[in-house]
């Protein structure tokens, strides 16, 4: 608030984005019988070979609805992923909270419980200044919607098959992944020619 170029920017939107958000919240509340919010939870995944692989967030927010299931929202002032990055494994966070949730790791929440929704709230402040997304997950071999519990579980499987994966001291870490989906240069894709080899065909696959 003390820049005027950065007060005169954001200060409109917050206001659009508070006049939102009341409102939003205020019609959400009435399935709400509790709120946590910024709480972090973890689970441990034993592996086979007596090591324990932990894994954490922090979830924007978690509610309780009446009936006894949850909802877990994330707060984006960007682009939220769409169902189908997230089904891929690219943006697995709020799956992966949900499988957290459902073996008992955030606090006074039981283990098997049920999570009834996954939420993106967009806040942008633009037009629409909030938004509401569902996430939305179908399943690939017959297209069918997939329940948030099912996506939780499936993303719990696929991630404890991945770790399983790398503790295999012959798998080789690719420098590149799923390149169609890349959007942005990394950190050590000098260190990994990528430009080179990119430049040549290379599909980056190589093992070192």
């Amino acid at each position: 608030m003390e820049r005027p170029e950065a007060r005169a920017l954001w200060w409109p939107r917050f206001r659009r984005i508070a006049d939102w958000f009341a409102d939003w919240e205020t019609a959400r509340r009435d399935s709400i019988e509790k709120i946590d919010a910024e709480i972090r939870g973890e689970i441990k995944i034993p592996l086979d070979n007596d090591r324990i692989f932990t894994l954490s967030a922090r979830a924007d927010r978690i509610e309780q609805r009446h009936d006894g299931s949850f909802a877990i929202l994330d707060y984006k002032t960007g682009q939220p992923p769409t169902g189908k990055q997230v089904r891929m494994g690219l943006s697995p966070q709020l799956t992966l909270e949900a499988a957290i949730l459902r073996e008992g790791g955030f606090e006074n929440i039981h283990a098997g419980s049920s999570v009834g929704e996954l939420v993106y709230v967009r806040l942008s402040g633009n037009n629409p200044p909030g938004e509401q997304r569902t996430l939305e997950l179908k399943i690939r071999s017959n297209d069918t919607p997939q329940r948030p519990d099912e996506a939780a579980d499936y993303a719990l499987e696929q991630l404890e098959a991945l770790i399983r994966k790398f503790e295999n001291e012959e798998t080789a870490y690719t420098s590149l992944n799923l390149s169609m989906w890349s959007n942005r240069y990394g950190a050590y894709d000098d260190l990994a020619r990528i430009k080179e080899w990119s430049a040549a065909g290379g599909l980056g696959i190589e093992e070192w």
